[in-house]
């Protein structure tokens, strides 16, 4: 099972972490093949933000519910 990081949205949603794909326009959901490596990459992401409880990790299945990229 493959695992990924949400962020909340501002209205109570959930979108995916995405990284920016090499053409630098489209962005690309972040997985993770275990649950123990999301774990660290949110542990790294929190470094930049103060709000690590905002965070959530999910199996990749889940749907997000709002699109922060978009």
């Amino acid at each position: 099972m493959r695992y990924k990081i949400q962020l909340s949205t501002s209205t109570g949603g959930w979108s995916d972490l995405r990284e920016s794909a090499n053409d630098g326009q489209t962005y690309e959901t972040c997985l993770f093949p275990t649950r123990m490596a999301a774990v660290a990459a949110r542990e790294e992401f929190s470094e930049l933000s103060e709000f690590l409880e905002t965070l959530r990790i999910v199996p990749a299945e889940t749907p997000e519910t709002e699109n922060i990229y978009a």
